[in-house]
Order: C-alpha cells, then structure tokens, then sequence
C-alpha cells in the first residue's frame, strides 16, 4: 500500500473502492459515508449498489488486499473464487461478480468498524484471528466467507462497542 493511502477513518476504504466508478453515475453523488454509525443516506447506498452491480476491477481488487492485510489467495478464498479464475479476472481485465464485490464492500464496512473499534487495524486483525466463544470458539476470520457471519462479527463488534460483555 503507498504511504499517502492509509485507512484509518470510517469511510476511507469503502470511498477508494467505489471511487473511479466506470459506469455514469453522474446523478448519484458520492456523500461522506460513516460506515461507523450507518450514517449513509439514500444515495450512498445507491452508489454502493451501483458500483456492486458493476462488479469490482482487478486493482480495486488487490487495493482490497492491501488494505485487509489478506494476501490474494485469502481474499478468493472469503470470495468463493478459484486462483485460476483469479487469474482470469485478471488478464482478460474483467470485474468481479455482483456477489463478489458485494463481499468485498460488506467485509470492508466491517474492517472500518472493527479498526475504529480497535483503533488500529493490527488490533482489529489479532482480534479476528482468536477463537471466539460466540462462534462456537471459531475465529471471527473464518465467519467472514458468508453474508451471515459477516453480520454476525459486525453484531458482536457493536455488541463490544456498547460494553456488552459477549
């Protein structure tokens, strides 16, 4: 990752992935989003919806990668994507799948939460990497491959943040 692209605040990965959009969009403003406190309004959520129909590039892709901390293999595998068709993504300059980039916007929502949370990303990493007793002592990680346990690391990170002992 360069040095000038640091994601420490709410919204700054999510604003970078859907930022550069290549379908016109021009009646849909892109708005400060808080992902923190789902402070997004009615055109935010367009816009994320938008650009999830489009499907994310191969450089939004790997700047996804970068910024999680995952190396390429990781992230496909959270995707349910194959290397090879990785790698035909690619090469043949094609975008991720609308279900793909939905996975990757959904789990980036939640790495801003967990890293304001945390209040750094290395903290938030250690954290989705111990087993948990509320995932039947599996790893908050390896919930994140489904839309259901993403929503469910994103409920006990709100949990935590409201002092619910969990």
């Amino acid at each position: 990752m360069s040095d000038d692209m640091v994601y420490n605040t709410s919204g700054d990965l999510v604003r970078n992935l859907v930022s550069g959009s290549d379908i016109d969009v021009s009646e849909v403003s892109e708005p400060p989003m808080s992902m923190y406190d789902y402070e997004m309004d009615d055109r935010s959520t367009l816009r994320l919806v938008h650009v999830s129909r489009e499907g994310l590039s191969y450089p939004k892709f790997l700047l996804a990668v970068e910024a999680f901390g995952f190396s390429k293999q990781e992230l496909a595998q959270l995707l349910h994507i194959s290397d090879r068709t990785l790698e035909r993504i690619h090469k043949d300059k094609k975008r991720l799948s609308t279900p793909q980039t939905e996975r990757i916007l959904e789990v980036s929502i939640l790495f801003e939460k967990g890293w304001d949370f945390f209040g750094d990303k290395e903290g938030f990493r250690k954290w989705l990497s111990i087993p948990n007793y509320a995932f039947e002592n599996q790893t908050p990680l390896s919930m994140l491959d489904t839309k259901y346990g993403i929503q469910s690391v994103e409920m006990l990170l709100d949990r935590m943040a409201h002092g619910i002992v969990v």
